[in-house]
């Protein structure tokens, strides 16, 4: 990292406190989510259950995605991390109730997922507004890192609260611990930075009426705003819609787990470190080089070389793990790379989307690009889990390897859009 950004990103307090407010909220999710699958996966033994838990979990992307954009931008975002943080610590504790009755579970999850729907792209909105714009990239690479981070920690602890812990209730009783601890913090984030551009008139007078209550006529107005600049915005759609193809590759990887765990021959708790902790290390790796190297080298050069080493690095896995005793050592390398290659791809898309995008509409960018990922995620899913418990979980590895590859030559493809993009930066 270039050293006068990298410390002044340290010496930014509000970066500090709206990324420990990231951390708790993600290492609560990530610890619920690795309870609950395995849990579930221990009891029902179908892939299909987990995933459709994880459907619940991205389901209300679904119903309040296209328009959640509005409220963000409306409203100040520090209300926005204060009461989903604190909706979901009272949520979590629900979980103490469920036990062995995994159908409980499912009706958490949904409610659980409606606070994340509103704070993780009030999160995406709320960064530029905290940081100067010549740290932007070192910031991404921050919250790239502690967001890897926070899927090791929150797996880690899941994976021991399966493992050794006879009452694994302690742990929900823990991340609800964190989720108030969230609340503090966002409590102390300035509100000008934070605040919204209040054109949306919220008015409780008369509850009979719908469309005076929640303004309606000016809320379509900015809901066809917001999708009318993203569609044309070319900088801001082809890193939308890249991004949205790897992450749906990600929630993939959550269904496949106990299944990849098997097809590696270790134990599916074991997994929380023995898979994620190397690929965490490819991430902090890359992220050294990627803001060493991002002023000489094309963005497009980055993406490319991240797609095309994730897909290579699948397709080889699921091959070379067929041979010899020890499937997981000979997996270990790859786990490396696909954690260095997300860091190519992610870093440049997202500050790309980030030095598009004005004010007054972040709230609704940052949406739809949750709103793509989740979507583009829920399909995958379904067809994943049937295809898992059809085909096991080689011929899935194979086919994501080859997705990617063929990501990598569309993103080739349209090379101009992020050439341009650079060369205007040069300027």
């Amino acid at each position: 990292m270039r050293k006068g950004s990298f410390w002044q990103i340290l010496a930014n307090r509000n970066f500090l406190k709206i990324g420990s407010v990231q951390i708790f909220s993600l290492v609560s999710a990530y610890t619920l989510n690795f309870i609950l699958i395995g849990r579930i996966f221990g009891v029902t033994h179908s892939t299909v259950a987990v995933s459709f838990f994880l459907f619940l979990y991205y389901l209300p992307t679904m119903i309040l995605g296209p328009f959640i954009g509005v409220f963000i931008d409306n409203f100040n975002k520090r209300k926005i991390f204060v009461l989903t943080n604190l909706f979901q610590a009272v949520i979590v504790l629900a979980y103490l109730g469920v036990g062995e009755k995994i159908w409980s579970a499912y009706v958490i999850v949904f409610l659980y997922s409606l606070g994340d729907e509103l704070f993780n792209p009030a999160v995406g909105a709320a960064l530029p507004a905290l940081v100067k714009k010549k740290s932007w990239q070192t910031a991404n690479t921050f919250f790239l890192l502690t967001t890897q981070s926070s899927i090791m920690v929150g797996s880690l602890i899941g994976g021991l609260a399966l493992k050794f812990f006879k009452w694994v209730d302690l742990t929900f009783l823990l991340v609800s611990l964190m989720l108030f601890l969230a609340v503090a913090i966002s409590l102390s984030l300035p509100k000008k930075p934070l605040r919204g551009i209040k054109k949306l008139k919220i008015d409780f007078s008369d509850l009979s009426n719908l469309g005076a209550v929640l303004d309606l006529p000016n809320f379509w107005r900015q809901v066809k705003e917001g999708y009318q600049f993203i569609r044309n915005e070319p900088f801001i759609l082809f890193p939308i819609l890249l991004l949205s193809g790897l992450q749906g590759l990600v929630a993939m990887a959550l269904i496949i787990l106990p299944s990849l765990a098997a097809m590696l021959k270790i134990n599916f708790a074991d997994s929380s470190y023995l898979v994620i902790i190397p690929a965490i290390l490819g991430v902090v790796l890359a992220s050294f080089f990627v803001n060493k190297t991002v002023q000489k080298v094309r963005k497009n050069i980055l993406v490319l070389t991240g797609l095309y080493l994730a897909g290579g690095s699948i397709l080889l896995l699921s091959l070379l793990t067929l041979f010899g005793q020890h499937p997981f050592i000979v997996g270990l390398p790859f786990f490396l790379i696909l954690g260095a290659s997300a860091v190519l791809v992610l870093i440049p898309l997202q500050t790309l989307i980030q030095e598009y995008t004005p004010f007054n509409v972040r709230g609704r960018v940052f949406s739809t690009l949750n709103t793509m990922i989740n979507l583009g995620t829920v399909l995958p899913l379904l067809v994943t889990a049937t295809l898992v418990d059809i085909f096991g979980v080689r011929f899935i590895l194979l086919m994501a390897g080859l997705f990617i590859i063929l990501l990598g030559v569309f993103a080739q493809k349209k090379r101009a859009m992020i050439i341009i993009v650079d060369s205007q930066e040069k300027k």
